[in-house]
Order: C-alpha cells, then sequence, then structure tokens
C-alpha cells in the first residue's frame, strides 16, 4: 500500500518490491531452483494486501493464466536469451556483437511479456480501495497466499525457501515489522 494510503497498481507494486535490496537474487533463486513464477510470488502479496486470501476461482484463473502465459511466452523467451548468453553468442560462425544485440532484443520482449502478464493479473480483480484490515490479518493472509500458490506448484517450504519469501514480503511491505513477517511464515507447515 502507498504511504497516502492509495491502491498501488500491481506493475508499480512489483517494480518497487522487486528493486529492493536481496529481492532480485531470492526470486531468480525461487524460480531457477523450485520453478516458481516470480510474478504470481508477487501477485500473491499483490492480492493479498488489498484483497486478502485467495477465493478459489480467482487463484485457479490467475494461475491458469500465468502458468499458459509463462508456458508459450516467457519461458521461451528467457531460454533463448540465456541460450545465447552461455552458448550462442559464442558459436564462431555467428557474429558476437549482433548476436548480443539481438539477445538484447529479446530480453525487452521477455520484459515486456512479463509486465503484460502482470496487467493481465491485476485485470482479474476490481482493487477500489485500500482494506481496512489491521496489518497483521495483511501479512496473514500474503502468507496463506503464497503457500497456496507453494502448495499448487510443488513448492517445498524448506528453511531456504521461507528465507527468500521472508525478504520479498518484507520488502513489499517495508513497514510491517520483519519479525511479524517472520513468525507469519514460521507458523505455516510446509505445504
Amino acid at each position: 500500500m502507498t504511504a497516502t494510503g492509495a491502491v498501488e497498481g500491481f506493475w508499480d507494486f512489483s517494480v518497487r518490491t522487486y528493486c529492493t535490496n536481496g529481492v532480485p537474487d531470492a526470486c531468480l533463486s525461487l524460480q531457477n531452483e523450485h520453478g516458481a513464477d516470480v510474478n504470481m510470488l508477487l501477485y500473491c502479496c499483490w492480492v493479498g494486501a488489498y484483497l486478502g486470501k485467495f477465493e478459489t476461482e480467482h487463484f485457479d484463473e490467475a494461475i491458469g493464466f500465468a502458468g499458459r502465459w509463462a508456458d508459450k511466452v516467457v519461458i521461451p523467451l528467457r531460454s533463448a536469451r540465456t541460450w545465447m548468453k552461455l552458448t550462442g553468442c559464442t558459436e564462431d560462425s555467428v557474429p558476437t556483437d549482433d548476436c548480443m544485440r539481438l539477445r538484447d532484443t529479446i530480453k525487452s520482449v521477455e520484459f515486456a511479456s512479463e509486465k503484460l502478464q502482470q496487467q493481465v493479473l491485476e485485470s482479474l480483480v476490481s482493487v477500489d480501495k485500500p482494506r481496512g484490515d489491521a496489518p497483521g490479518q495483511v501479512v496473514d493472509d500474503v502468507v496463506a497466499n503464497l503457500l497456496k500458490y507453494a502448495g499448487h506448484s510443488g513448492i517445498d517450504i524448506s528453511d531456504d525457501v521461507r528465507q527468500k519469501l521472508i525478504i520479498i514480503v518484507t520488502a513489499a511491505f517495508p513497514n510491517r515489522a520483519a519479525r511479524t513477517i517472520e513468525t507469519a511464515l514460521s507458523d505455516n507447515p510446509s505445504r
């Protein structure tokens, strides 16, 4: 939530959260090591802040769209970009500078595809005003959403995963006591 109490759009919320120290590493680790969709992790937080716990229909619609979009658009772009960085642009027959320019273009398209994914996810709900719930309830709802997503995605809430989620949630809600966030994540069973 913004300092003025206005509703913060999902994209702005995500950019603010992601630009916090430690969050990119935590998100990329959860993505690369556990198959998490970073946009869905952030969406769990955003929905928890403004709407509370996921309703089943909303969760199913969000997870269905996000999964299809990631499988057909985001992951293929990311795979091509990563391959080019690690292997493709070092091939003798491929001009390195041209390959790196193409890789940068793919990176821009990947970024745009993730932004579009977030716009669609935000459009699934209507948020007119911030919740009036107590801060502890917001944290509990965010954690419940993250655990629901982790359970659906087969992500075991190990100590390592829990620590990465704490980094993300603490960055998303800097005015909440980190201890409250740690307690909420620690009090919940893994999956």
